[in-house]
């Protein structure tokens, strides 16, 4: 705790809160972005795209 009162008198109070909420929301941004990429996975599957075209998508969300 004493660290961020030392980082916000030397930096900023906006500049270490920005960096302190990009901490702690990296892994949900994450885990949002992995649930995007499974939806888009499953509407392609369920407007019959081709079989091609669904190892393309598969391939595209294993990459990450």
């Amino acid at each position: 705790m004493e660290e961020l009162l030392i980082m916000a008198s030397s930096y900023g109070f906006p500049m270490v809160m920005a960096i302190y909420l990009l901490v702690r929301i990296e892994p949900i941004i994450r885990s949002l972005k992995k649930s995007v990429d499974s939806l888009s996975l499953i509407v392609a599957v369920q407007n019959d795209f081709k079989n091609r075209d669904y190892e393309k998508i598969k391939v595209l969300l294993e990459d990450d």
